[in-house]
């Protein structure tokens, strides 16, 4: 009598294996992260109880208008003259400005508004509203 051995089955092998996982995780965190780096605009807040008799006027007064209107010490501009003139104004020594914001102007449109002036001229620039 023919006695057949009983056929040992071997377990299936798990096809995600701890390293394939681990790595899946690292290619999905590396595609969906963002490399760019987001610009910094500086604000700083006034003090409270600062005398005005020892406070400077500022060098530049400049007022945002709706849209890509600017007025730089009473001349209306568009974008690219008055970063022009901001670096005109700088080169005769002007160190200070002051932005005006009207209440039609965006938030967003006031922080591009600060980033093109801190890339084209090295001026301190308070905000107003």
């Amino acid at each position: 009598m023919r006695i057949d051995r009983a056929i040992k089955r071997r377990k299936k092998l798990s096809l995600t294996s701890l390293i394939d996982v681990i790595f899946l995780l690292l290619l999905f965190f590396m595609l969906s992260s963002t490399f760019t780096r987001f610009a910094e605009v500086d604000i700083v807040a006034g003090r409270a109880g600062t005398p005005v008799a020892t406070t400077k006027a500022p060098d530049i007064f400049i007022r945002l208008e709706a849209g890509d209107d600017w007025k730089i010490n009473g001349a209306a501009l568009d974008i690219d003259a008055a970063m022009i003139e901001l670096q005109r104004l700088e080169d005769l020594g002007a160190s200070t400005a002051v932005v005006v914001v009207r209440p039609q102007v965006s938030s967003q449109e006031l922080v591009d508004a600060l980033e093109r002036i801190s890339k084209s001229a090295n001026l301190k620039v308070a905000v107003a509203g």
